[in-house]
Order: structure tokens, then sequence, then C-alpha cells
């Protein structure tokens, strides 16, 4: 399968229980992340990560599912070519 490159946008609203589990996914899928930038906002319990990946459609889908299913946790994913 071909691999592309992706942008994603993870909002972690619950930042208290939700960023550990978030951190944890995200070094399990380490090999495919090529840009990683987080902006913590402690005082309103929110965390906003920005990634870009390079993977097949099949891992993608993987990988913002798994995200997806973090309670507190919203994920939205854009194919960049």
């Amino acid at each position: 399968m071909e691999e592309r490159y992706y942008t994603v946008d993870i909002i972690v609203h619950d930042r208290e229980n939700a960023y550990s589990k978030v951190n944890e996914l995200l070094h399990q899928y380490a090999e495919i992340i090529k840009l990683r930038v987080g902006y913590p906002v402690p005082e309103e319990n929110i965390a906003i990560v920005f990634l870009i990946v390079k993977t097949t459609n099949d891992t993608m889908g993987a990988f913002t599912g798994k995200l997806g299913n973090i309670k507190g946790v919203k994920v939205k994913s854009i194919a960049v070519n």
C-alpha cells in the first residue's frame, strides 16, 4: 500500500485524565510521526496537538480510531496528497 502524508489535529478536552493515554498512543505510533506540536492549556484542562504523519490509509485509520476512542479526545485528519 502507498504511504502518504496526513495532518492530524487532536483536541484533548479532559487533559487530567486523557493526556497520558494520548501520549502512550503517540509513543506506540512514533515511527509514522514526522512532526508533533503540542499546546497545553492547563488552566482550561485542555491540550491541542498537531501532527504530520506519513503512513498508509489502513494504519492512519487504526491510529485515528484508537485516538477517537479515548474519552475526552476529538481527532480530525486530512490527507495531504
